[in-house]
């Protein structure tokens, strides 16, 4: 018997047990006449069958029916219903229970909707919980919270507040400002660009549509690290390539970064000292997170894409006490202890980052963005929250320490440094945000 985290989003429902991701399936449904398609199936034919594909099942959770359905009768909660006896089937053992994160756009009569679907589809529904709050509260953050999060049909701001416990003060919604109409101003980005180079348009056929919708995840995520792309389409008669800056992707949606960041800007005073705090959805959009993050008083973090489900399953017994189940919105404020160590590790010698090692000795050794004086390890190309001298590494009484020096945290297998904190051989270091990971090595 085990505790399963399902976050309700209408981009991709998440599970998780245990820490462990079980499942990530779209929201999506092709209403066939021929018998139902959800989830993943649907998603990999969604543009081939677009007058019958649905995405909007959970993000207009009703009993109202499916527009252009073939089967009048079919509605929303049936299509959100067909989706979690699918994934439960797949992920759920004997005796499992569920605790449920939904996002702040839900109304309340729409998370006892969700509840009700969740256990008439035979899941032991044991607590509700705000995604949030849930993926919030166990941060080492600020008093003040704000979480931003882009779903597939609008962005949802929501802000929290507390020391001790962490509590959803309000939600605001950009209703226009989704995934969805993101991935079809860089579809059409891409496909201009293979016009321009080869005269292929891959949105032409539904085969090549597909295809490119497919693949746009893996260029979106290349870009990360990257200043452009290779983005490219196969077909009968070949492949057709282009090449894509970076830039062309952030302009290409800017109007809806741009309502991002007032939304951010409206959610704070400008002489408060705010944690914005965005989902991996939002996180994985190209220079968004440096973007809000150059907005004054923002120390900026970004979450795994597991972080509501798996907290919604680690707080079970803090969530699910009330039956039947209402939703919570407020949690106590616990930070995740520090992974524990098998007997002492060793001293490391050198930091490892890009395959070249660092010597660490008694002489400071400053981690940074750029260029500066003294001995450094200066880090380039795109990361948001990263100081010129972020941190400094140094062997100080027999012993390695990393002092922290910046406003958006160093953070030691996760966990973020206070001060400072003292470093062993395998230890991870991380700067910045999603940030660029050093490794500590011991060298005989």
């Amino acid at each position: 018997m085990a505790t399963i985290g399902i976050e309700l989003i209408d981009a991709a429902v998440v599970a998780v047990r245990a820490g462990v991701r079980l499942a990530s399936s779209p929201g999506v449904a092709l209403v066939d006449p021929a018998g139902l398609v959800i989830g993943e199936a649907a998603a990999a034919s969604a543009r081939l069958k677009p007058v019958i594909a649905n995405d909007r099942f959970w993000s207009d959770l009703s009993v109202d029916a499916v527009a252009n359905a073939a089967e009048p009768q079919v509605s929303h909660a049936d299509l959100a219903h067909a989706h979690l006896v699918s994934l439960w089937r797949q992920i759920a053992g004997p005796g499992d229970e569920a605790v449920l994160a939904v996002p702040g756009s839900m109304r309340l009569h729409q998370a006892g909707l969700a509840l009700g679907i969740a256990r008439q589809a035979g899941i032991p529904v044991a607590g509700v919980v705000d995604a949030a709050v849930a993926a919030c509260a166990g941060l080492a953050a600020r008093a003040s919270v704000l979480h931003l999060d882009v779903q597939l049909h609008q962005a949802v701001l929501t802000e929290l507040h507390g020391t001790t416990t962490l509590r959803r003060r309000r939600v605001e919604i950009a209703p226009r400002a989704g995934r969805k109409v993101m991935d079809s101003a860089w579809a059409q980005l891409v496909s201009e660009a293979m016009v321009r180079r080869t005269r292929f348009d891959p949105l032409h056929q539904a085969a090549t549509e597909q295809q490119l919708y497919q693949r746009l995840p893996d260029w979106l995520a290349a870009l990360a690290n990257q200043e452009s792309v290779d983005v490219a389409i196969q077909t009968d008669a070949g492949a057709f390539n282009a090449t894509l800056r970076r830039e062309q992707f952030t302009l290409a949606v800017e109007a809806w970064y741009a309502q991002l960041a007032e939304l951010v800007h409206a959610g704070h005073r400008a002489d408060e000292a705010v944690t914005l705090v965005l989902s991996s959805r939002a996180g994985e959009l190209p220079a968004l997170g440096e973007r809000l993050a150059a907005l004054p008083g923002l120390e900026l973090v970004i979450l795994p894409d597991t972080a509501a489900a798996a907290a919604a399953a680690e707080r079970a017994a803090e969530i699910a006490p009330a039956e039947p189940p209402a939703l919570v919105t407020a949690l106590s404020r616990s930070r995740a202890a520090p992974a524990k160590r098998l007997g002492a590790l060793a001293t490391p010698t050198h930091v490892i980052q890009d395959g070249k090692a660092h010597a660490i000795d008694e002489r400071p050794l400053i981690v940074g963005r750029g260029a500066g004086d003294g001995r450094r390890i200066a880090l380039s190309g795109p990361g948001a929250g990263i100081s010129r001298a972020h941190c400094t590494l140094q062997r100080r009484d027999g012993a390695v320490v990393v002092r922290d020096h910046s406003r958006h945290g160093t953070f030691v297998n996760g966990e973020r440094v206070e001060g400072e904190a003292t470093l062993g051989a395998g230890d991870r270091l991380r700067v910045g945000t999603p940030g660029v990971v050093l490794e500590l090595v011991t060298v005989g």
